[in-house]
């Protein structure tokens, strides 16, 4: 989800279906406001200025109740290591897959098993997509990807949040909904393959998609590789261009190990 905190005095396009609006996110200046009561900034406390006079201006420029916004921005590289941008949680996920795919397609691949490429929607409100799809897929493995917090900055603490960082290969995590045979079997592949990977543990949810697999129909076999991400949810979340293309290289080479008749389950 988007932090309201980053939205003060960003610029915005407002999508109608007579074009797109350019507004801004209006917020008073810091000598009008009452320091004591100052507060962190809510979704509720946000206006957007379309430079309207009134409410019929509004209107006649399209926009109603319902109408989406997004921060005007661009993806750019920096000191050519890192993509910066907005919403690379989680369209990087879907380039890093597709990616894959398109591998796979160019190689000429056939694989023992059928394999079913997902770009899941609504994660951030519930991991609905992941949840309808893995209802009406019924898979017996599922390697799901996402980001996780580059823990490089200050603000974090490695005790809680682990000792992560771009550019020192995607994340390999730990956790209930990680089925431990399956996630041993990648780390074996990033072995073989001298692909360097880092460790992370959660002792609840992950917060991806990979907890609705694991939990949907009878049960589903699920992973995590994440990429190491700095400022996720605002618009400058960064990620280095070498874990972009090991997390590929990861889900590449695992697909190519996997014979079709694997057995993961931890009871046989």
């Amino acid at each position: 989800g988007s932090d309201a905190l980053i939205a003060p005095s960003m610029r915005v396009n407002l999508h109608t279906k007579k074009g797109t609006v350019v507004g801004v996110f209006g917020w008073p200046a810091i000598h009008v406001r009452d320091r004591e009561k100052d507060t962190v900034p809510k979704v509720t406390d946000l206006t957007i200025d379309v430079g309207a006079a009134n409410k019929a201006e509004v209107e006649e420029m399209g926009i109603h109740v319902g109408t989406v916004a997004t921060f005007v921005d661009g993806l750019m590289e920096l000191n050519d290591r890192f993509f910066v941008g907005r919403a690379l949680d989680n369209r990087m996920g879907g380039f890093m897959i597709a990616e894959v795919a398109r591998q796979l397609k160019e190689n000429k691949v056939k694989l023992p098993f059928t394999l079913y490429v997902v770009n899941a929607v609504q994660e951030e409100i519930g991991l609905r997509g992941a949840e309808m799809i893995a209802r009406r897929l019924k898979p017996d493995l599922a390697i799901c990807t996402d980001v996780t917090h580059d823990t490089q900055s200050p603000k974090y603490d490695k005790k809680e949040q682990g000792d992560l960082k771009c550019g020192d290969g995607p994340v390999l995590c730990y956790g209930p909904a990680v089925q431990n045979n399956v996630l041993d079997f990648m780390i074996g592949v990033a072995g073989q393959q001298s692909i360097a990977f880092q460790r992370q543990a959660v002792s609840r949810s992950t917060g991806t998609d990979t907890d609705a697999f694991a939990y949907a129909t009878e049960g589903i076999a699920s992973a995590l590789i994440s990429l190491p991400l700095k400022y996720m949810h605002t618009t400058v979340e960064m990620v280095h261009k070498d874990d972009v293309q090991n997390v590929i290289r990861l889900m590449y080479e695992t697909l190519l190990a996997l014979k079709g008749n694997e057995d993961f389950r931890y009871i046989k």
